[in-house]
């Protein structure tokens, strides 16, 4: 009586497991890989946050999806750190080159992790080391909004930011 209920349990068991599996292979077909265009706007938080008043910035992605619930990312831009007007006038810029990895737990929201450089572009301000997590939603095949946190750090202290990327992807 065991070994039959312990079969039958399996065989059950087995059976449900297979019947997912097909269902997740035909409800997500593989998505190609290509280019997103993305505005990004920001506050800065932290530390080093006081004098700066609105972080503004493009980027350029590129995603391979090896699988239907993973992508891999490639992305470079610009970020200016504008200066409040009480600190005078200017900006403080970065050009943040990250790798990362998308999963898609559904075909429209992904959480995305990048880690990389960014490169300052005034004299004497180096490259640090970059971070960005996020979270964010497809609303069609051809544009997503992503909420995310950028890290940059060096010997020197930190300079980060909340923002979101609006992206055009083709």
């Amino acid at each position: 009586m065991k070994n039959t209920f312990l079969l039958l349990l399996l065989s059950v068991f087995v059976t449900t497991a297979s019947a997912q599996s097909v269902r997740r292979s035909t409800a997500r077909p593989a998505s190609k890989s290509g280019f997103s265009v993305g505005l990004e706007a920001g506050i800065p938080v932290g530390e080093n946050a006081k004098p700066y008043g609105s972080v503004l910035g493009a980027s350029l992605q590129y995603e391979v999806k090896p699988d239907p619930e993973i992508g891999v990312t490639f992305n470079g831009g610009y970020l200016s750190y504008n200066l409040k007007s009480s600190y005078g006038e200017g900006s403080v810029g970065f050009v943040p080159l990250l790798a990362g990895v998308k999963y898609y737990p559904s075909p429209e929201v992904f959480f995305h992790a990048q880690l990389g450089a960014a490169v300052g572009t005034k004299s004497g301000q180096g490259t640090s080391f970059a971070y960005a997590p996020g979270i964010g939603y497809k609303f069609s095949p051809t544009v997503d909004v992503e909420l995310k946190y950028l890290g940059i750090s060096n010997s020197a202290g930190s300079i980060n930011n909340v923002g979101v990327r609006l992206g055009f992807n083709f």
